[in-house]
């Protein structure tokens, strides 16, 4: 499925999207939704977009989840 990060700076092919707490990041960016291209998470990963709590983030999730269980083949965070 391919991607428009949050920040429009980014479109990115992903095979796994995942919710990850962002170490250090600031109040509003605590958890992270990241994108990988690759087999694994650490090959060619782009966080896609920033959230301030890990509810709000899988909510993010849940709705692109959605997109693409009703055809999408794109979605815009």
């Amino acid at each position: 499925m391919l991607i428009f990060s949050q920040n429009k700076r980014q479109i990115t092919e992903c095979k796994t999207i995942s919710v990850t707490k962002n170490i250090g990041g600031k109040k509003e960016e605590k958890f992270v939704i990241v994108g990988s291209s690759g087999a694994t998470d650490f090959v060619g990963s782009n966080i896609l977009a920033s959230f301030p709590d890990e509810k709000t983030a899988l909510d993010a999730l849940e709705k692109a989840f959605t997109a693409f269980e009703n055809g999408a083949k794109s979605y815009r965070f």
